[in-house]
């Protein structure tokens, strides 16, 4: 008999003859007891056991589904990642995976309770639609779903619980958000920065670098040669572009020393202050900053202007409803989780230091929320004010995401108001797994983002564990506010760290069963 036919009669079976049967073979093989004969028969150095790793009320989940689940993204993983670091990202997803697994199942029973249901009409609509997104034909689609190892009626019936799933959320949380004018002209003025065009200026330069401790006399030389190339620049009939080619030694010398469109606040001051002084068509005289000797050219002025609230309303009033409704959706499942009763087995992310018994009690959930940043360092760089932006992950070189840059503002800081604009993922971690950082860089303009510093979430709840002892669970339960320095003292970052009462989905490491 095939593995496959052995789960599949585990599965056909009642919930506790599933048990009594998993059991039953667990306990054989623990103690050296011949399998029963409804096994197939194993290689004595690989027995792998089918164990139920999660119960949602009257409901299971088997190992094998959760394997066969995340199988597609694991064999995506394994060819981009070796060693522990496959063994980590694998975790990781099993932990995700493994909660979509429970969060489908909570809504489809609540579905149920609110007796919906989709048409086979709104299915064929549904796959019409797909074909005419992918420009593809009902046998396109069978072959495709075939490679996957997939058929067409397995497909329709994901597609079914995906729309049921997509009514029951409708009902339960989208008709429960909206957003009103007022919200948006509130955030339209909260955010006016966002929402200006600023002048821009097409510019060209003939640039001579001067490097940090340059003696006199390469200063001068460096002089000499920007006098001579402004002397050529501004004789009648002069080309710029070709007097760029021959004479710059900046970067844009291949491009006729083209820097394109320029905004304020996007280099530093010395240099906006020569561009934004030299008239349409005119060329500035040869002019040192901090990094060497610019002539600049301005091809074209574009003025700015106020993008007014009726042409953004639409994007402000989409990010906001995006904004309250995974929230809203966020709290839903919760309540769907404490409503029901969840027995987890299986924790893919235990590790051995011992992190995970900062979680003694499996229905608390820790969240750090980022709501400031502080550099050390000053406010403008070398190439204009700053804008930062973070890095989540375990590796500094490929994070899971990044940020959008923020401005970084008076005192060298970005404030909560600008972090808040931000999406949800990425100024919110909940639970954040101990094995990742917080990169912090500085946006550079024209160069690669400047690395600033890092945190460690291992070492943010080991803080909060230390700072929670001794205390009650009223005391425990209200929001801290906590600041972490960078690993070379180089920023502060500031969070609002909480713990609420929640059905988390990760085990007690001494309730795992192997």
């Amino acid at each position: 008999m095939q593995k496959s036919d052995i789960i599949w009669k585990i599965l056909k079976m009642s919930y506790r003859a599933r048990r009594f049967c998993v059991l039953a073979i667990a306990l054989c093989v623990l103690a050296g007891a011949p399998v029963p004969a409804t096994t197939a028969p194993v290689a004595a150095s690989a027995v792998t056991i089918e164990r139920i790793i999660a119960k949602v009320d009257d409901e299971i989940i088997m190992l094998s589904e959760l394997q066969e689940f995340v199988k597609p993204s694991v064999d995506k993983l394994r060819r981009n990642y070796r060693g522990e670091q496959l063994n980590r990202r694998i975790r990781e997803l099993e932990l995700e995976a493994l909660d979509a697994m429970i969060q489908s199942k909570l809504i489809l029973k609540r579905s149920s309770a609110l007796e919906l249901n989709v048409s086979e009409k709104e299915i064929e609509s549904a796959v019409a639609g797909i074909l005419r997104q992918n420009k593809t034909t009902t046998a396109g689609l069978r072959s495709f779903l075939s490679s996957q190892g997939m058929t067409m009626e397995k497909y329709r019936e994901e597609l079914r619980k995906k729309l049921l799933a997509r009514k029951v959320e409708n009902m339960e949380v989208g008709v429960r958000v909206s957003v009103v004018d007022q919200e948006i002209a509130d955030y339209y003025d909260a955010h006016s920065d966002d929402y200006r065009e600023a002048e821009k200026r097409t510019v060209r330069q003939i640039f001579f670098p001067v490097d940090k401790g340059a003696s006199a006399a390469d200063i001068e030389e460096q002089r000499k040669k920007a006098d001579l190339a402004y002397k050529e620049a501004t004789k009648p009939g002069a080309d710029f572009p070709r007097l760029a080619g021959k004479y710059s030694e900046g970067p844009a010398q291949s491009r006729g020393g083209a820097l394109g469109s320029v905004k304020k606040g996007e280099v530093f001051a010395e240099l906006e202050q020569l561009i934004f002084s030299t008239a349409k068509g005119e060329t500035s005289k040869p002019t040192r900053t901090r990094v060497g000797f610019h002539v600049i050219h301005v091809d074209e002025v574009k003025l700015g202007t106020v993008i007014t609230l009726d042409r953004v309303s639409g994007k402000i009033r989409d990010k906001l409803f995006r904004e309250k409704f995974t929230k809203r959706r966020r709290e839903w499942i919760t309540e769907l989780k404490r409503a029901a009763f969840l027995e987890i087995s299986y924790d893919p992310v235990a590790t051995p230091g011992g992190l995970s018994s900062v979680f003694k009690d499996v229905r608390e959930q820790i969240s750090f929320r980022l709501v400031g940043v502080k550099l050390k360092q000053g406010g403008r760089g070398l190439f204009g004010q700053d804008r930062v932006l973070w890095a989540y992950g375990s590796n500094r070189d490929k994070p899971r995401w990044k940020s959008d840059r923020v401005k970084v503002g008076e005192g060298a800081a970005v404030g909560k108001d600008a972090i808040g604009a931000l999406e949800v993922g990425n100024r919110l971690f909940v639970n954040p797994d101990p094995s990742a950082n917080l990169y912090l860089f500085r946006y550079v303009y024209l160069l690669p983002d400047t690395y600033i510093g890092k945190i460690s979430f291992a070492d943010m709840i080991k803080a909060f564990s230390d700072q929670s002892k001794g205390e009650g669970e009223e005391q425990k339960a209200k929001a801290k506010k906590m600041s972490f320095e960078t690993d070379n003292k180089a920023a502060r970052l500031d969070f609002e760290v909480e713990v609420q009462k929640t059905r988390s989905i990760v085990a007690d490491p001494k309730e795992i069963t192997q």
